[in-house]
């Protein structure tokens, strides 16, 4: 699915039975159907359900630690990213799940598990092109969730990670401890926002990776909602993509004073912050003068609990006086 063609709206909703399709795990608390239909609306997609899901497919690492959080573990019949690093909080679950695949599973293998939900956390978790289309699902009678950043006009606010949360919650059952998920980052957040209050935003570039062409955040992500609460200008606020690449050259006018690298990949974070320093415009930018380099695990640029401590970490960083 691409950004610029967003699955279509079902003309009618549609209406999907908890564990019609199998049998829950073993361990798992047999659920009562809704007193009423539940229905969400999830990127445009409307679906209703009779009964919380039983037999959850995750296909990202962080929607792992989401659903972990809201207690439902024991419903996730297995998940994409095996080889993911949890947070200590999840560690234990996440290690009792099976894993599907290092990075995301065939259909064949969410099919083969006989699901009642799919969850994805980024727009490839529901790649047309490997046969894991939403649409694909849908008619196989199978419903699916996707985190908001990847869908319509991207993550504007804190609001559309609350709904996400909330129509979660909602949908399987757990509306009480979604709801808990939800208020400690909201509150984690404000934490921030109150010993940054009046602050002057820092000019920073966040770099993700490319060497002949840098990638960067763009303003309607995870990554612009940590800026905002981290006292971090996003030099590139202007993009309309979580994502976007640019040239050397506009980073140089735009001179960063702080740069936020993202570790993750071949190359480490180390590695990319040597090549920043060696590359002749980044050179002439404040933050490679002044040494203002900052590093977050790209685990934690995402839509989940742990963007609280990548907004810690910069904030710290960025202006340490007011810690």
């Amino acid at each position: 699915m691409s950004r610029s063609a967003p699955i279509a709206v079902l003309a009618a909703a549609v209406l999907f039975a908890g564990c019609s399709r199998g049998d829950a795990p073993a361990d798992a608390a047999p659920t009562a159907p809704f007193d009423q239909p539940v229905e969400v609306t999830n990127c445009d997609i409307v679906q209703r359900f009779d009964a919380p899901p039983q037999r959850i497919v995750s296909m990202n690492d962080h929607v792992t630690e989401v659903l972990i959080e809201m207690g439902v573990a024991d419903r996730i019949v297995g998940m994409g990213y095996r080889n993911a690093v949890p947070t200590p909080e999840t560690a234990d679950e996440f290690a009792s799940i099976d894993g599907l695949a290092d990075e995301y599973p065939t259909k064949e293998q969410i099919l083969d598990l006989d699901p009642d939900l799919v969850v994805g956390g980024m727009r490839s978790a529901f790649d047309d092109k490997e046969g894991r289309s939403r649409v694909s699902f849908a008619e196989l009678d199978i419903p699916t969730f996707l985190f908001s950043e990847y869908c319509g006009a991207g993550l504007a606010d804190i609001g559309m990670l609350e709904t996400d949360y909330a129509q979660l919650g909602d949908l399987l059952g757990v509306a009480d401890a979604a709801r808990e998920v939800t208020d400690g980052v909201v509150s984690g957040l404000d934490e921030i926002d109150d010993a940054l209050a009046g602050v002057a935003p820092t000019p920073t570039f966040f770099y993700d990776s490319g060497e002949s062409e840098p990638t960067t955040i763009g303003g309607v992500g995870v990554g612009q909602l940590i800026a905002d609460h981290a006292g971090a200008e996003n030099i590139f606020v202007e993009g309309d993509r979580p994502y976007l690449g640019t040239t050397w050259e506009l980073v140089g006018e735009r001179a960063p004073e702080a740069i936020v690298v993202l570790d993750y990949g071949d190359t480490s974070a180390e590695g990319k912050i040597d090549f920043l320093k060696s590359q002749p415009i980044m050179a002439t930018t404040p933050a490679v003068q002044q040494d203002a380099f900052v590093i977050v695990p790209l685990d934690d640029f995402f839509q989940s609990p742990r963007l609280v401590g990548s907004a810690d970490t910069i904030a710290r960083s960025l202006h340490p006086d007011r810690f």
